[in-house]
């Protein structure tokens, strides 16, 4: 199968997911909602990055609708000169389910105390897939109230958890927004 469309494939299945969970630090918690969206694939797995790929210009919708349906593929993405910089983001990326599916490390986000850092974050999520160390930033979603997914890529020389403060997660639960209800994948609170 083709390794975008095998992407695309595994993000649209979180499209009836939201994630749901409670963190504490020093006897204080926070609790949010983290949900996901055909727009926020395309910055995830750096398709904004290959500006030189015509067929990746347009509504960020379509361009996920045409990647699930075969007209963008990995053949045509891999042709853009700036491919390499994204090409390890798709092969994390595939496993994203997964990553939030284990209990991730999460930290407290603010981007003063990284200086290498752009990205505009609440929350900065750590994980491992087959022994590669990736980050998952989100944060809040316009005019809404649960997260979303803002940056996903594996972690390179820069280490974003410097001065970031760590949280415990002390209950996590995946929600399916069909009938499927609702999973309780971690709970120290005893809920």
């Amino acid at each position: 199968m083709d390794k975008l469309k095998a992407c695309a494939d595994a993000f649209n299945k979180l499209l009836n997911v939201k994630y749901r969970c409670i963190i504490g630090r020093k006897g204080k918690t926070k609790e949010f909602i983290l949900a996901f969206s055909p727009y926020e694939f395309h910055h995830l797995c750096g398709l904004i990055k290959l500006a030189d790929v015509p067929a990746l210009r347009g509504s960020r919708e379509r361009v996920f609708k045409d990647i699930l349906s075969g007209k963008i593929t990995y053949g045509i993405i891999s042709q853009s000169s700036s491919f390499d910089q994204i090409s390890d983001r798709l092969e994390c990326l595939s496993r994203l389910e997964d990553f939030m599916d284990s209990n991730t490390i999460v930290f407290n986000y603010d981007k003063r105390n990284s200086k290498s850092s752009r990205i505009e974050a609440r929350y900065l999520l750590q994980n491992d897939i087959d022994d590669v160390c990736v980050y998952f930033f989100i944060g809040n979603r316009k005019n809404g109230e649960d997260l979303i997914g803002i940056s996903f890529f594996p972690k390179g020389s820069v280490d974003y958890t410097v001065a970031q403060q760590r949280w415990a997660l002390l209950y996590k639960e995946k929600v399916f927004q069909d009938a499927r209800g609702v999973v309780v994948q971690h709970d120290r609170l005893g809920k």
